[in-house]
């Protein structure tokens, strides 16, 4: 079976279990979104869309020096840090072909 990866390796279950812990509210987030792309109602849904908000806000917490986050949340922080971050290493290998598309309209 082959390696799962970027976002694919998160559990997404896991992962709201992890905001619940600490007090992220992805409807807020989703709501704040200015765009005409798809709604909250779709980005509450999204996995790449909750991961890194939720990525964004345990970092948040972080930096606040009196947040004390339990382990648990630690270990899926950075297990989601490697996943964003092999995400974007993804896209920018396939950005070249997005373009090479864009170019040919």
């Amino acid at each position: 079976m082959p390696q799962k990866k970027g976002f694919n390796r998160l559990d997404i279950t896991e992962a709201k279990r992890v905001g619940s812990l600490v007090g992220f509210d992805i409807a807020a987030c989703a709501c704040k979104k200015k765009s005409c792309g798809p709604g909250p109602d779709w980005l509450v849904q999204d996995k790449r869309f909750f991961v890194l908000k939720l990525l964004s806000h345990i970092e948040a917490l972080l930096q606040d020096s009196s947040a004390c986050l339990p382990p648990t949340v630690l270990d899926w922080y950075t297990e989601a840090q490697d996943a964003a971050r092999e995400y974007a290493r993804i896209e920018e290998d396939l950005y070249p072909v997005f373009k090479k598309t864009k170019n040919r309209v």
